[in-house]
């Protein structure tokens, strides 16, 4: 891919700064470049995962509880290790630190693969791996969101934020469209053969990373000083404790609707697992118009009205898709529902990597995490209420208090009224504190300016 053109000049390279050209500048960095790929690996492994575990859940047990159980077991482990992988994330080799535990996940779905192709897994096997791949993860993910930093020069790296946040968030739709269509075709033992497969590409492409030792810090401070300091600088700032909050209100009332898919296409319209399969694609359609939609963003102005836009424009879709009469009519709603999440959870995610500094990144990368510890306070309820008032009210009512709850967090933290002043403000100070032009007079002001 030829960058010569005009645009940013980096080490001696020069970048495209507008057009399509301009949206993929950071992958011609080579540590990057890894660094992306094995991240869309692993992502599409973990995300076609959760499709084709639900259905074989299903089909197990034929319960919606299970479904939740199974999410339980999964998002406990990450809510409660995630801020302990942050701390370590922060101490370590980031690098290795998620090879390692990169081998762990490929290791337990290689051992799911094996039970389900030999016909001998049961439902307990899926809690215990489910349980080992969870706290796996909140090694993974804190390294890895923490590390991005440190592999881009600085004019790349909100292109190449957006660009991960759009790929992650993209997966998250379109893996599972991946899995549910492999079903019918190859079975389900052969659909967790593909994502093992994935996870070992995403060790392989790890290798390709530089090692990132961690920040310069006081080495007296102990990991317990550091893990409280984590949480006192998600206090102490209101933007990024606002922007925490608002990240997670998606995931406790949106995110349940993926849990119940297979209900919806085995109970409501009865259209087995190739309905599964056309639902969970149609969600990747609009998933990856929306990331590609997203990664040309980072000059538009009014970010805090683009969350509040895409969030509100979830909850509606979300609704729409629920109460739909005719499955014909559901798709295109499955697809809205896709593109303004992948819209919202990418401004989002990439206005908080943007304004931290790289010292507490690990630690609060892994609150983040933890927001997806929460989804079974929405996934639980919302399976319990759908065996008693049906999947497509319980959905509807998600729709419903996800918007309201946006809402709230919109008035409860005035920020996000000018975000993008803030935001700039912020990245002064980082770069000013970096280089060391920032005085120690200017930062109580500004402290107490947040």
């Amino acid at each position: 891919m030829d960058y010569q053109q005009h645009g940013p000049v980096t080490n001696g390279r020069a970048y495209p700064s507008n057009g399509w050209r301009a949206t993929f500048a950071a992958l011609s960095v080579p540590d990057y470049a890894s660094y992306f790929y094995g991240m869309v690996a692993f992502f599409g492994g973990m995300n076609m995962m959760l499709v084709l575990r639900g259905y074989l859940v299903y089909d197990l047990t034929g319960s919606e509880v299970a479904l939740a159980m199974i999410m339980l077991s999964v998002a406990l482990p990450m809510l409660v290790m995630a801020p302990i992988g942050g701390v370590i994330s922060d101490r370590v080799d980031r690098r290795m630190l998620m090879i390692w535990a990169q081998t762990a996940v490929f290791a337990l779905n290689l051992a799911n693969t094996i039970l389900i192709s030999t016909g001998v897994i049961e439902f307990w096997h899926l809690v215990i791996m489910s349980i080992g791949s969870g706290t796996a993860f909140s090694f993974i993910m804190p390294a890895r969101q923490a590390m991005l930093p440190n592999l881009l020069p600085r004019d790349l790296l909100m292109n190449g934020m957006s660009l991960s946040s759009s790929a992650m968030n993209a997966t998250r739709i379109v893996a599972p469209a991946i899995g549910g269509l492999l079903i019918a075709p190859i079975g389900i033992g052969g659909g967790f053969a593909v994502l093992t497969a994935l996870y070992l590409l995403s060790i392989v492409f790890s290798f390709g990373i530089p090692k990132i030792p961690p920040a310069e810090r006081d080495a007296k401070l102990t990991f317990f000083t550091d893990f409280a300091d984590g949480f006192r600088y998600i206090r102490n700032d209101r933007l990024v404790l606002g922007l925490l909050v608002l990240g997670t209100v998606p995931i406790v009332f949106a995110m349940p609707h993926q849990t119940l898919l297979p209900v919806f296409a085995d109970d409501v319209w009865h259209v087995g697992s190739t309905g599964l399969g056309l639902l969970t694609a149609m969600g990747g359609v609009g998933g990856l118009a929306g990331g590609l939609l997203v990664a040309n963003m980072d000059r538009y102005p009014h970010k805090g009205r683009i969350m509040l836009i895409a969030a509100l424009a979830t909850g509606v879709f979300l609704a729409a898709f629920a109460l739909s009469p005719v499955f014909g009519m559901a798709l295109p709603m499955i697809a809205g529902v896709g593109l303004a999440m992948m819209v919202f959870t990418t401004v989002n995610n990439t206005v908080v990597t943007s304004v931290i500094p790289d010292h507490v990144r690990g630690r609060v990368m892994s609150v983040m995490m933890m927001s997806f510890g929460l989804m079974p306070f929405g996934a639980v309820p919302a399976s319990l209420l759908a065996e008693s008032f049906g999947t497509p009210a319980v959905v509807a009512a998600g729709a419903g208090l996800l918007v309201a709850s946006v809402a709230a967090a919109y008035a409860m933290f005035p920020q996000f009224r000018s975000l993008d002043g803030v935001i700039q403000a912020q990245r002064a100070d980082r770069d000013a504190e970096r280089d060391g032009a920032r005085s120690p007079e200017r930062r109580p002001a500004q402290a107490a300016g947040r």
